[in-house]
């Protein structure tokens, strides 16, 4: 009798066990997604980083196989002919010839040609990192602002929990008799819309979530869960690093936009060296041939003859045109100084916009800061004063009216708070994305 109870309780205990893995099966498992992992992925799935990526290696690649710009044209070629005559007296010949020749063109403006492609590569260099913390600092930002929405939706719950209350206590007063009908209207007409204005917060957030999932590439199942975990309160993590006015010069040099313009500048002086090497200097040229082998046979003489011979050339061609007032070697190299001119005044101008940039960051930082402790105030005021009207909504002595307002002021305090978390954090971030953090 024991062992068949025993045996009952292994067989059920089994089935249990397959019934409970084949649910399991079923169910997706929910992803928990940080703020580094997010990053990561938009770093190694954005398709701006791949293409920047592609512009680095073309650069690189053209940088590194600048010295093909030294190697000669090789051409080789076989000939054969062979002369017969339609009369005895006629010339009938046959003939075998090989040739092999080289040749190099070179002006003086390769140099600059060569310096152009390497900074060219050291351009792309700096340009990728850009890039990368680009789209770094643009993930950040719209993660901290999924932060704030889910903010929102958390707040939006609590708004409808405390208006379902209100709607239940203010139900069962009325049905004591204590309260008007209109009350009881009132408070379903907010519990109802507080179930909207929920669905409607959730809706946005699960759309802003979708759009963050594809702006940083990552994959989710179908029907699985997306939750994002961090706080607004991150802000005091970001500011710790230390900034001061002393640093901006130093940060305006190394700014992405303004190396841009110098990149800019430095190809343009290049190219005019290059044009004005190319325009009124000779162009040196290097040619050789070689026929190691020529065999002729003459039928007529019945005589055979072998031959080989080599040459070479050096010579020296100046385009006289090019000394011409209004030649288009010398308008191009006009053009090439306007752009210059014109480059080191976005440069000037950039820098100083950027100087301007940093001080306003600096500025509403220490706004935002200010403003953030006296939000911190705000809300544990107006959380008191909704805790105190409350309690005296349920004694009795304050109207359903004016716990609503209070309970309102209580809410826009928090969301508030949030926002003005979200705003600093904004600030911190642009300002370390300009000074290259």
């Amino acid at each position: 009798m024991k062992y068949k109870i025993s045996l009952l309780i292994l067989i059920l205990f089994m089935f249990t066990n397959l019934y409970s893995q084949s649910e399991n099966q079923g169910e997706v498992e929910s992803m928990q997604l940080d703020i580094e992992t997010a990053v990561q992925s938009a770093l190694e799935n954005q398709l701006s980083v791949k293409t920047s990526k592609i512009e680095l290696e073309k650069s690189q690649r053209n940088y590194k196989h600048s010295w093909n710009q030294f190697l000669p044209s090789f051409n080789a070629s076989v000939t054969g002919n062979q002369n017969s005559g339609l009369t005895d007296s006629s010339i009938n010949s046959t003939s075998i010839s090989t040739n092999l020749t080289a040749s190099l063109s070179l002006d003086f403006g390769l140099s600059a040609k060569l310096k152009a492609l390497k900074a060219s590569y050291e351009s792309g260099q700096a340009d990728y990192a850009d890039t990368l913390r680009q789209i770094e600092y643009e993930v950040r930002k719209a993660f901290y602002s999924l932060l704030y929405m889910q903010s929102q939706v958390d707040s939006s719950k609590e708004s409808l929990d405390s208006y379902k209350t209100q709607y239940e206590q203010t139900k069962a007063k009325k049905e004591r008799g204590l309260v008007p009908e209109i009350d009881l209207l009132s408070s379903q007409v907010n519990y109802e819309s507080a179930k909207i204005d929920f669905k409607n917060t959730e809706k946005a957030y699960s759309n802003a979530l979708i759009e963050f999932l594809d702006q940083t590439g990552i994959k989710v199942a179908h029907g699985q869960k997306v939750s994002i975990s961090g706080s607004l309160d991150d802000y005091e993590e970001l500011l710790d690093f230390s900034f001061d006015e002393s640093q901006i010069e130093s940060v305006i040099e190394n700014n992405s936009s303004v190396r841009s313009i110098k990149d800019s500048l430095e190809q343009a002086e290049l190219s005019k060296k290059q044009t004005k090497a190319s325009s009124y200097l000779p162009v040196l040229s290097l040619s050789g041939g070689l026929n190691p082998y020529s065999y002729t046979y003459d039928w007529a003489s019945n005589s055979t003859n072998t031959s080989d011979s080599w040459s070479a050339t050096i010579g020296l061609s100046l385009s006289l045109d090019n000394y011409l007032p209004g030649s288009s070697a010398s308008d191009s190299i006009k053009d090439l100084e306007d752009s210059i001119k014109s480059l080191e005044l976005q440069l000037e101008d950039k820098k100083q916009e950027i100087k301007t940039n940093i001080l306003e960051m600096l500025n509403e930082i220490d706004i935002s800061k200010d403003s953030l402790e006296n939000c911190k105030l705000n809300v544990e005021l107006a959380k008191k004063t909704y805790e105190l009207g409350l309690v005296a909504f349920k004694n009795g002595t304050k109207d359903l009216s004016s716990l609503q307002t209070i309970q309102t002021s209580y809410t826009n305090a928090i969301l508030q708070l949030r926002n003005q978390e979200l705003t600093l954090i904004n600030n911190i971030l642009e300002l370390k994305n300009v000074i290259g953090e």
